[in-house]
């Protein structure tokens, strides 16, 4: 038997120069664009039919309505339709491609990949995060989408129907875990008595990955005990600034500026610190906040240039603010002046000391608004890449799946203890419940009695050694914390394991 040939015997036949060349010459007469007129919507809709048993039946109109709403990309060549990609953008920042297709003679010439690449240029118009799609097993399509980066999720035959499909998902951002950082505003005796009560379990995983104090503003013996639990727990820990209590009148800014830029010099091991800003209210004039949002932009950036280098990276600046103008503001001086990790702080308030934050229709307006400034600064190369997103003091887990539609990459909560304190608990994405039937009827949630509240365990799936024994949760605060806050991240490993 004669030996193959070489495969670089077999290329040389026809030269590599030659066919790039004619290849680069074809592709340059290739246009990518959406529709805009019914002409082309038809003549998208004639290709579709010669793929009817890939893609099935399709109606004219179906196309004439995608090209209205700027969702139908064609490939032109010499004028004519060659290819089109037909998708629909949703409102949960997924983008579900229906079809795509290429004429047949001019197929593997590299206009499917042009097509997905102009699909992908639209997500980041619009800020979606995700494109997925399904397909029949059987097609060649299927290597289509794995060769152009698509993950096969699964495969599986919808219901009703007999034609087993692969689900696949391609991300346009990079995919980035969500976080929880749990706030530790307890006492010294407090903390003591958690640390106590967790390591009486016998417990090797931590309670939670990350945690935030403001060190300016805790006791001695709680910063330690902070300490303790990330030198011996792992857990890391987000140092805030204290603006808060600038807001409340406790502190004047610039003391805190001094002060703040003296402890962050004499403790380089924190994985955040947080730059100072200077807090508008409602209570504030319309003059009082712009002075606001100017000093913590202008000085937060001053601030940062004067710490440590080796620190800088770490910084985190927050975007104050009532207004779009005020909130763009901040974010451009942050990112021009060099913070790679943002925080948003302008959450509708309430309370007596205005320090529950809301998730209000104000609150998602803004930040849809910062999100939107993200994805455009990263989509014109303005940045070259998408800043890590803090979201500040959010209380409760019923918002949590919201965060990840604005690029959240973490948020805090003392919701977890708080709560607690008044007999409540939590369940996975589910708001508080009461244990203990004795709090105030404002601040206690329903009222649980334990066949129902292990009938919502057993829904939610959620398990944990502090809730085992519904005595203990009714009779021990701590026992509450724990299992408080091992829900928030049974919420966040739940929202990455799924958007992965």
């Amino acid at each position: 038997m004669k030996p193959a040939r070489p495969v670089a015997f077999i290329r040389a036949k026809t030269p590599a120069n030659e066919c790039r060349t004619t290849l680069d010459v074809f592709m340059s007469h290739i246009i990518v664009e959406p529709v805009e007129d019914i002409a082309t919507a038809k003549a998208t809709k004639s290709l579709a039919d010669q793929y009817r048993s890939e893609l099935g039946f399709h109606s004219r109109q179906t196309f004439i309505e995608s090209s209205q709403r700027k969702e139908l990309l064609v490939a032109k060549v010499n004028g004519q339709v060659k290819g089109f990609v037909r998708f629909h953008h949703r409102r949960d920042h997924l983008t579900t491609l229906y079809e795509i297709a290429i004429a047949p003679e001019i197929r593997t010439k590299g206009i499917g990949r042009r097509l997905v690449e102009a699909l992908i240029g639209d997500c980041r118009r619009v800020g979606s995060r995700c494109i997925r799609l399904s397909c029949p097993v059987e097609l060649p399509a299927n290597q289509f989408y794995e060769t152009l980066g698509f993950r096969c999720l699964s495969r599986r035959s919808s219901p009703g129907k007999n034609r087993p499909l692969n689900h696949w998902s391609f991300p346009v951002l990079p995919y980035r875990p969500i976080n929880f950082v749990a706030s530790l505003t307890a006492s010294s005796r407090d903390l003591k008595h958690l640390i106590r009560t967790w390591e009486a379990e016998g417990l090797d995983e931590r309670p939670f990955s990350m945690c935030i104090i403001t060190p300016l503003f805790i006791e001695r013996s709680s910063f330690e005990y902070v300490r303790y639990m990330h030198d011996r727990w792992g857990v890391g820990v987000f140092f805030d600034s204290g603006g808060f209590f600038v807001q409340q009148g406790k502190i004047r800014y610039d003391e805190l500026f001094s002060r703040l830029l003296d402890f962050y010099r004499r403790h380089d091991w924190a994985d955040c610190y947080v730059l100072p800003d200077f807090v508008p209210t409602s209570k504030h004039s319309p003059d009082e906040v712009s002075e606001r949002v100017f000093v913590t932009a202008a000085e937060g950036v001053k601030f940062l240039k004067r710490m440590p280098a080796g620190l800088r990276s770490r910084a985190l600046g927050v975007l104050q603010g009532h207004t779009p103008e005020h909130l763009k503001f901040c974010l451009d001086a942050f990112l021009e002046g060099g913070v790679e990790r943002i925080g948003f702080g302008s959450f509708d308030t309430t309370g007596a000391k205005s320090e529950i934050n809301l998730m209000t229709d104000g609150s998602a307006r803004r930040l849809a608004f910062i999100r939107d400034l993200i994805h455009q600064s990263f989509v014109t190369q303005k940045i070259k890449s998408i800043p890590d997103l803090h979201l500040f003091g959010v209380s409760s887990p019923n918002v949590i799946q919201q965060f990840r539609g604005y690029l959240a990459t973490s948020f805090d909560s003392s919701g977890w203890q708080r709560t607690a304190g008044y007999g409540n608990v939590y369940l996975p994405f589910k708001g508080r419940r009461n244990v203990t039937h004795g709090g105030a009827s404002v601040l206690s949630g329903n009222g649980l009695t334990a066949a129902e509240f292990y009938a919502q365990c057993e829904v939610t799936k959620h398990s944990c050694a502090f809730c085992r024994d519904f005595a203990r949760l009714q009779e021990d605060r701590f026992a509450r914390m724990w299992h408080n806050a091992i829900v928030f991240t049974e919420m966040v490993t739940t929202l990455n394991v799924a958007a992965s």
